[in-house]
């Protein structure tokens, strides 16, 4: 393992975003049967899971260990294929936090 990926703080931030993800993942298909104030929450969620993917981007973008970059660029590859193209990752954030903020703002709470 790399240094990078060795460093306490690095793996703990990867289990957070790992275990958002996975929550987040179990109640999407429940989300347009959710309250409003349980949509709420679940928008809070997955803009808390963007801050910890764009601080993640932000270290693997700074590193030079070889596993972080080539970590980098098969995200910057999926980003890709999941149709980004070849977007700024940090401006990707921005505009998604953007869209959630939007949709939160024009919510009943």
């Amino acid at each position: 393992m790399s240094k990078f990926f060795e460093s306490e703080t690095v793996r703990r931030e990867m289990e957070d975003i790992t275990d958002l993800q996975k929550e987040l993942y179990t109640v999407i298909m429940k989300f347009p049967y959710m309250s409003d104030e349980a949509k709420w929450e679940h928008m809070q969620s997955v803009k808390e899971l963007l801050d910890k993917q764009q601080v993640m981007w932000t270290r693997l973008s700074l590193s030079d260990d070889p596993e972080a970059q080539a970590m980098k660029k098969k995200i910057q590859a999926s980003s890709k294929d999941i149709g980004f193209g070849d977007a700024d990752m940090q401006t990707i954030f921005k505009n998604m936090k953007y869209t959630i903020d939007q949709m939160q703002k024009h919510m009943r709470r």
